[in-house]
């Protein structure tokens, strides 16, 4: 199809969506008075309402998490209108988030993402952990574009942003409990009690185990991929005034059974995606993580000044084969500890008719890994082992402000930046191991290679030696700059200008010294039009953008023209597209949501890799979109209601891998999530049954590709599961 064509037929769905709302609207509840629950979001920095922020932001409050089944970050993604992700492959962990097209999919410390993920309001480093169970939530902002400015680095494709729930000066509490498909189990609670007129308390907990794993191993007869894991979070709130609020948070949670293997299709096409052959016995990944969070407000004067202070220690380890053949394997043993320490201060204020707010951050960051690559290809006819020791520390330092000049009633005009500056170190050695060093120890934690004597092959010496710093230094600028029109409380407009970048660093998933190669700062420059309304006397919210971004160095993992596999800027690339996001009441009780995301891109340039200019960008699929429901029917009879929600959810095939090879061309997905509970009118229990994926849809999200190695796997979502769920609730409501 003509491409002009195209992206006008494109344009007419998505406006045949918000008719297809607003006529079903008109003709059922003229004249009703209910309206749009009205939605605050702190994308800015600053509490506003949903329809007054000027930028991209899809907002899931507590009752969306809940009722749409969102138990971790991974079930945000189509949620989102152009939010594609999956898990990192073989970390059940970690969500590797591609945002607009832009993300990362490699875990090593020394590469970061291009989406954030902030945990109310301290920045995770590193991705490995962030799929991490979620429990006792406030909400979730998922901010779509660079978010340079008022974020910082590595926020070039956008910014997800978890909000847990704050004590209250009320007693109050809950048990929540599930059963479920695959002997899956889950528990939480929550207690929240006064302390005094001043503090209150908050404390909640998890559990939650599997029996049965989603993969069965053909070969080893055990079964993999059966999350299990606990935690728990105390946090204290202190309010001496109206005037300062301060939260203190302690959080622990450990999780493993999160491994997950892929299956060679290109071998195996008579298995399903949940069976390999691997002959690797006692694959696992598990984290262990501590959190401690300080964050409020004060008042100095006219002027709000917001803390953030964060430390977070993070464990990982894992042993897993990626090559699903028996007896040929590749492995990978990793062992891995990962400790941040950050800080943030917001002041924000009024100053006449203009909204100003300016801030510092600091950040420092320490990476120990030890990792390694077992390799026993072709039947043993390639066999070695390797072993890096991993060290990288990072510091990051960042000033920003950001005004929005009131013009008049309707005009207003924004106009901000932020100057990053950042200190990266590598230290890496290669060793060869030593065969006969006897079984691997995967218990503890103990490196889960096979041991034996370490012979050093090389290191920083060598790595310096053939040209490549062992040190970087980082300096961006990036400005943003905004125009909005306030045609009335109903409708506003606008246009804005952004930049970011995502931090340069070190290909260091290597063997050979010649690849581990340093790269430099992804850089983003971002146009967005966007239109805000509500209409129907706001039973309609209807939600337009249209965004073109530009990347500059843009950082691909591929093979080099010398056949080597690095990670390089490589690319110029642009992406443009549009995204919907609607709601509506339409009677007492039921209300629809929906949401569209399309999205074109090009190769603007391309350098230093083995596939053609002409390819599609991975992990930008022409589009996606949802739709849904939640329609809630008192049953006098029974005293209560019956609570049903509904979403369909689609997403067209995209490429995961840079070739655009047939075995990298993941399906199209079409997902059906259903759930249908009572709940009495007194509010103290409900009764809930549900299913996520409840066509069963079998599909994989990601691909391996190593065809010169002898094997492509293929990595799958999540097949059906059903579960039945309890809660009661214990004190005020």
């Amino acid at each position: 199809m003509n491409p002009v064509l195209a992206r006008a037929v494109r344009i007419a769905i998505a406006a045949t969506l918000g008719a297809t709302a607003a006529t079903a609207s008109m003709a059922q509840n003229t004249g009703n008075e209910l309206v749009l629950t009205e939605v605050t979001v702190t994308a800015q920095r600053t509490s506003a309402s949903l329809q007054d922020v000027p930028i991209s932001v899809t907002a899931l409050s507590a009752e969306d998490i809940d009722r749409r089944q969102i138990n971790n970050t991974l079930d945000v993604i189509s949620k989102v209108p152009n939010l594609v992700g999956s898990n990192n492959v073989g970390l059940g962990s970690a969500t590797s988030f591609f945002l607009r097209g832009v993300g990362q999919d490699e875990s090593l410390a020394t590469s970061d993402p291009a989406i954030g993920t902030y945990v109310d309001g301290v920045y995770i480093a590193r991705q490995i952990n962030n799929n991490a169970f979620l429990y006792d939530m406030d909400r979730i902002e998922v901010l779509r574009g660079p978010q340079g400015t008022l974020y910082g680095r590595n926020t070039s494709g956008g910014a997800v942003k978890v909000i847990t729930r704050k004590p209250e000066d009320e007693l109050k509490g809950y048990v929540d409990l599930s059963y479920g498909d695959y002997d899956a189990y889950s528990g939480r609670a929550m207690i929240n009690a006064p302390i005094s007129d001043t503090l209150s308390l908050r404390l909640n907990g998890f559990v939650l185990g599997q029996d049965e794993g989603y993969i069965k191993n053909l070969t080893t007869k055990e079964e993999i991929w059966a999350p299990e894991g606990y935690g728990a979070r105390a946090q204290l709130r202190f309010q001496p005034n109206d005037d300062v609020d301060f939260t203190l948070a302690v959080e622990y949670a450990d999780e493993e059974g999160t491994g997950l293997t892929g299956s060679d299709f290109a071998r195996n096409t008579d298995r399903n995606l949940f069976t390999v052959v691997s002959g690797l016995r006692e694959q696992f990944a598990e984290t262990d993580q501590t959190a401690v969070t300080l964050g409020g407000t004060f008042k100095l004067g006219n002027v709000t000044v917001e803390s953030i202070t964060g430390w977070r220690d993070l464990n990982q380890r894992f042993l897993l084969d990626l090559s699903d053949a028996a007896p040929s394997q590749y492995i990978l043993p990793h062992k891995s500890n990962h400790e941040q320490l950050s800080q943030e201060f917001v002041f924000s204020g009024e100053a006449g008719r203009v909204d100003w707010l300016a801030g510092v951050f600091y950040m420092d960051e320490k990476n120990r890994t030890e990792n390694g690559d077992e390799l026993f290809l072709f039947g043993g006819a390639v066999a070695a082992n390797f072993r890096r020791d991993l060290r990288n520390d990072n510091e990051s330092y960042g000033i920003f402000a950001e005004a929005t000049f009131n013009l008049n009633d309707q005009w207003s005009f924004t106009a901000g930046g932020r100057q990053t500056e950042e200190k990266k170190t590598v230290n890496n050695t290669q060793f060869f191991v030593l065969p006969g060093g006897g079984p691997r120890n995967v218990g503890g934690n103990n490196y889960p290679g096979v041991p034996g004597g370490l012979v050093p092959l090389w290191g920083n010496p060598e790595i310096l030696a053939n040209g490549e710093p062992t040190k970087l230094d980082f300096s961006e600028f990036t400005p943003k700059l905004a125009l909005q029109y306030r045609h009335n409380d109903d409708l506003l407009t606008y246009a804005s200008y952004t930049e970011g970048f995502k931090s340069g660093g070190w290909n260091a998933r290597v063997t050979d010294v010649r690849d581990f190669v340093a790269f430099q700062p992804e850089t983003v420059k971002s146009m967005e039009l966007g239109v805000k309304s509500e209409w129907m006397d706001d039973r309609l919210r209807a939600n337009f953008t249209y965004f073109q971004a530009d990347y500059d160095d843009f950082i691909i993992s591929a093979l080099n023209d010398a056949g080597r596999f690095v990670t390089i800027n490589a690319a110029e690339v642009k992406i443009d597209g549009f995204e919907v996001e609607l709601a509506f009441v339409a009677a007492d009780g039921l209300d629809f949501f929906a949401s569209l995301g399309q999205m074109d891109n090009e190769y603007k340039k391309l350098s230093g890799a083995d596939f053609p200019k002409s390819n599609q960008v991975k992990r930008t699929p022409e589009m996606s979109y949802q739709l849904g429901f939640n329609w809630d029917v008192a049953v006098p009879g029974l005293g209560g209601s019956i609570l049903t929600t509904g979403s369909f959810s689609h997403q067209d095939e995209y490429y995961n891998g840079l070739k655009n090879a047939a075995v990298e061309l993941a399906p199209a997905i079409d997902l059906f999530d259903l759930s249908v509970g009572f709940r009495p009118d007194s509010g103290r229990w409900a009764l809930t049954a549900s299913c996520k994926n409840c066509g069963n849809e079998e599909y994989y999200h990601s691909t391996l590709n190593f065809g010169t190695l002898g094997f492509a796997t293929q990595f799958p979502g999540l097949p059906r599961t059903w579960k039945l769920g309890f809660r009661y609730n214990f004190g005020a409501l």
